[in-house]
């Protein structure tokens, strides 16, 4: 296979593969010269289509040399596996197209509605970009999400990560990363750890040349409304209120309720941005295309761990039950 110029890829199990068709899909028609991976982290299912997968690459997360799967099984819940594995991707397929540009990871959830000019042009020069997750203060009125979540859980959002394989740095920063998220990948933010993403804060001042880029139109997100809003909607583009064209938007924690953005936060709704509505009603007629519901019906072949919050809450109920059947037992033995 001819090398390509530009490469991207996303990371997901089978039950995420509806979204990453659907990311496909927006990715190659604005970006036809692309060339699109899919890392399975699961492994192939006899009844997944994965023929709408195409002209992408799937290959199956056993393929990415390296890597010992029993530990990160053993050690990881699903979420933890998926980014886990991210830094390894990367060195994997830029082993495979020595001759590219540039390399992006896309998370399963984003959806293009313009092509990556910008970041192409930006990383002919710097070492990687990346995109923050606001440019702006949130207010401080005890709605979700506020600035601490950020400080918690990252200043840049890893959902998207731009990367130049010919610069110096990039094969430092991905040694560097790979250690921490094969070993320290964990979702414990209360620790001081989250995932591949919290590490990334410190890439701009440990490896050169690294780019921010403070446009509205990366990366908008249900996190960052606040500062973005959608001016007009046309066949060809999406304005945004800063004067760009939206190159992507981020589909996060898509909620099951049409009529809400976000399962997880409470600061906004579709009532504040009725042009917003027509993206995700748009979005979801994409996902029906992509066969979503078929997809994450598909269960995860890995045998993976329970995330370490819902294991401390087990933890806790069970304590809990212990010493109610301990007191009632106590009780009973008093009067006997």
């Amino acid at each position: 296979m001819n090398t390509a110029k530009h490469l991207a890829f996303t990371i997901c199990s089978n039950n995420y593969m509806g979204q990453a068709i659907a990311l496909k899909n927006s990715l190659l028609k604005h970006n036809p010269d692309f060339r699109f991976y899919i890392i399975l982290v699961d492994q192939l299912h006899p009844e997944a289509d994965y023929s709408l997968c195409e002209p992408a690459t799937v290959i199956p997360v056993a393929e990415v040399p390296g890597l010992d799967l029993q530990d990160l099984i053993a050690r990881y819940y699903i979420i933890e596996f998926n980014t886990a594995v991210k830094a390894s991707a990367f060195k994997y397929l830029i082993a495979q197209n020595p001759d590219a540009e540039s390399i992006y990871y896309l998370d399963p959830d984003l959806y293009f509605y313009g092509a990556l000019t910008e970041t192409n042009t930006l990383l002919k020069q710097r070492s990687g970009v990346l995109t923050p997750h606001i440019l702006n203060p949130i207010p401080r009125d005890g709605k979700q999400p506020d600035e601490n979540t950020f400080l918690r859980f990252g200043i840049y959002n890893l959902g998207f990560l731009g990367l130049n394989p010919q610069h110096e740095a990039t094969a430092q920063l991905l040694d560097w990363w790979e250690h921490r998220t094969l070993n320290h990948g964990y979702d414990r933010p209360n620790k001081g750890y989250f995932v591949d993403q919290l590490w990334m804060a410190l890439a701009p001042i440990f490896y050169k040349d690294f780019a921010v880029l403070r446009t509205f139109n990366y990366n908008m997100a249900p996190w960052n409304l606040h500062e973005r809003q959608i001016v007009s909607i046309s066949e060809d583009s999406v304005l945004l209120n800063d004067g760009s064209d939206l190159v992507f938007y981020h589909f996060s924690k898509l909620a099951e309720d049409s009529d809400a953005i976000s399962r997880e936060y409470n600061r906004y709704d579709f009532n504040d941005f009725p042009l917003l509505r027509e993206l995700y009603t748009g979005y979801r007629q994409e996902l029906v295309r992509s066969q979503f519901d078929s997809f994450r019906k598909i269960p995860i072949a890995y045998p993976v761990r329970m995330p370490y919050e819902a294991k401390i809450v087990k933890r806790s109920l069970l304590a809990r039950i212990f010493k109610k059947i301990g007191s009632i037992l106590n009780k009973i033995g008093d009067k006997l």
